[in-house]
């Protein structure tokens, strides 16, 4: 490779590599707003769609692996080799790079048609578009939005309710794509004027939302959120399960001022097999002396009803089964393996021998009946399901008035996983205007109000009882603009980057693929 290719290449992988520092736990997120701008560059030089590729995938490969390098900890953890655990790093962040590869292409592509004051604009257009499209069919992490870097800015955060999930990608790579361009010429300063004009208005409408959250919102009602820390390694060993039972019946033992209006369960907190349609006994017997339901997460065993699921029982005061839900959302590699009957015997036997705790675990029905309790309707997520936007936003759509996700990180130890997992929530509690309730095996669990203020939390690998009080008046009763009327912008972004490849033609395609410039 010619040295100044390598050293754009380079220099691009290094401020993808940067941009990353923004998600949790550092959260630097001023550098997610200079980031692009060797790769921006770098990719309007090129001679072709196809180079620009190239530093669109060098940069996207660092930020990628930079943001999961916790995977490896987490492979291991699993019992994956070391080799095997590696290449699950490099392979999937080469895939999610793949995104970032696409958008450098079609932007280098579509720039040969338009005036170079409408560059800025392309990028923010395909950018948007591509990481629209690619939700629905690629790997999601609390990281692959480049919006997520953002998460301590409040005052940005707001722009989700109306704009949703890909909002602050465009503002972000708009103003990227405008420095790339001063960076060039001093001399183009109008699109960056735009991008810092545009960036600060969507930071004082945010500022003027938050300025008008209300300090009191009138009664509440106390959800309890049980957090017991137990170790990955004995949860699913059957000489442990009495003593991870006993540490439950602590925490709810402990004293309290006022009954609890809902106790949540984190994910899988039943260490066994459950049936369907069957309360579980041990939150059965809590229901009925707490007199309060008991939402609590088990695996379900399969029977006529369904294949084996990850699944949650609401549990009435009087002991009953009040509702149920199961995971809509699973986790490939994880809870189940993707052409599992083209995967080997010995493959599952060396690396992934996870699935032979639970086996493949069957996904449940897109639409399944929201829960009732104090707060009305309420939906659900499982852990992984907090990451895909389309899911609070459909529960909230059709409405759900309270959010609950329960999880289990302790796979991911005292990495930045836990950490970039709790955070998404932040971003679907202001997307959808919905008070969220966290509870997790080893943290963070948390509530969190419909503005993303987070009123009560206890910290990652700590053991207790939360108790908070979560306010019965639904501030937001209409949702969200984005709750409303779903994925507008990338849907936008995708139809006019259609139009724009349009305008250059098919034959352009060709001809920039072969290296010819106007």
């Amino acid at each position: 490779m010619p040295r100044g290719r390598l050293a754009s290449l380079i220099l691009a992988a290094f401020g993808g590599a940067l941009a990353a520092l923004g998600l949790p736990s550092l959260g630097l997120w001023v550098f997610a707003w200079f980031g692009l701008v060797a790769m921006i560059v770098a990719a309007n030089a090129a001679p072709t769609a196809r180079r620009a590729a190239l530093f669109g995938f060098g940069a996207g490969f660092a930020y990628h692996a930079v943001a999961l390098h916790w995977m490896y900890a987490t492979c291991r953890f699993a019992q994956v080799p070391a080799v095997a655990s590696a290449l699950a790093v490099i392979a999937l962040s080469a895939i999610l790079g793949a995104s970032w590869a696409a958008v450098a292409a079609l932007a280098r592509h579509l720039s040969e048609g338009f005036p170079r004051a409408a560059r800025p604009w392309l990028w923010a257009l395909c950018w948007t578009a591509v990481a629209s499209a690619a939700s629905r069919f690629t790997p999601r992490f609390g990281v692959d939005l480049l919006g997520y870097t953002q998460w301590p800015n409040l005052g940005l955060l707001q722009a989700g309710s109306w704009g949703g999930p890909h909002l602050l990608d465009f503002v972000l790579l708009f103003f990227n794509a405008a420095l790339a361009e001063t960076w060039l010429d001093a001399r183009e300063r109008r699109a960056l004027v735009v991008a810092s004009a545009l960036a600060a208005g969507v930071w004082a409408h945010g500022a003027a939302v938050l300025a008008a959250r209300p300090q009191s919102r009138g009664p509440s009602a106390r959800v309890e959120i049980l957090q017991p820390r137990v170790d990955q390694y004995h949860k699913w060993d059957d000489s442990w399960i009495q003593e991870i039972l006993a540490g439950y019946d602590e925490l709810l033992a402990r004293p309290r001022p006022a009954p609890p209006a809902l106790v949540v369960w984190p994910e899988t907190a039943i260490p066994r097999w459950s049936r369907r349609g069957e309360p579980v006994p041990e939150a059965a017997r809590w229901a009925v002396k707490l007199g309060a339901p008991q939402l609590v997460g088990i695996i379900a065993a399969a029977d006529r009803d369904g294949g084996p699921a990850n699944a949650v029982q609401l549990i009435a005061p009087d002991g009953k089964i009040d509702g149920s839900y199961a995971k809509r959302q699973l986790v490939p590699f994880g809870e189940f393996v993707p052409l599992r009957r083209f995967v080997p015997r010995f493959v599952v036997d060396r690396w992934l021998m996870i699935l032979d705790n639970l086996g493949d675990l069957e996904a449940g029905s897109p639409r399944q009946p929201l829960l009732e309790t104090a707060w009305g309707p309420t939906a659900v997520t499982i852990c992984y399901e907090a990451i895909f936007p389309r899911w609070p936003r459909f529960d909230a759509a059709r409405g759900a008035r309270l959010l609950v996700n329960i999880t289990n990180d302790a796979w991911y130890l005292d990495t930045w996983g836990p950490r970039q997992h709790y955070r998404v929530n932040r971003f679907r509690a202001i997307e959808n205007r919905l008070s969220v309730i966290r509870a997790g095996n080893n943290g963070v669990s948390a509530v969190i109000d419909p503005w993303g203020v987070t009123t009560a939390e206890l910290g990652l690998n700590a053991r207790g009882r939360l108790d908070a009080e979560v306010p019965l008046v639904d501030a937001f009763p209409a949702r969200s603009f984005y709750s409303r009327h779903g994925d507008w912008l990338g849907a936008l972004c995708l139809l006019l980057v259609l139009l724009a490849a349009l305008r250059r033609g098919p034959a352009a395609i060709l001809k920039d693929s072969r290296g010819s410039k106007t």
